[in-house]
């Protein structure tokens, strides 16, 4: 019985080293303070690309012919664009080249990509 119990400590203490695991939020996925819910075009994506992509793709010569001025061009590479954006920091396909954007900014992106990309 002293073994049993001897085991059975041992196995629950165990048990509790294993258990404690120390991730920041960007290993977790979208943090807890990342309302992703009502995400909108306007509110969340629109700024997003004004601050983050337009200076490189908008105007007579965009980079890669790509222009994001408008919710159509932006809709129409949004899942291009979450790709490059989701890349690993360092991998020189990520976008922006300034470096990677915030969780939260990507899962308003993704949010926005699976509500249908609305101009609202």
């Amino acid at each position: 019985m002293m073994n049993q119990a001897k085991i059975v400590g041992a196995l629950l203490l165990a048990m509790t080293w294993t258990g404690c695991v120390y991730d920041d939020l960007d290993t977790l996925g979208t943090p807890f303070d990342c309302d992703t819910f009502e995400t909108t075009y306007g509110m969340d994506i629109l700024p997003l690309v004004e601050d983050h992509c337009q200076g490189c793709h908008s105007g007579p010569t965009p980079a890669a012919g790509l222009a994001f001025g408008s919710h159509a061009e932006i809709a129409q590479f949004a899942e291009i664009m979450v790709d490059r954006m989701d890349l690993p920091e360092g991998d020189p396909q990520l976008m922006p080249q300034s470096g990677k954007l915030d969780s939260c900014s990507i899962a308003r992106f993704h949010a926005w990509i699976e509500a249908g990309k609305p101009n609202n």
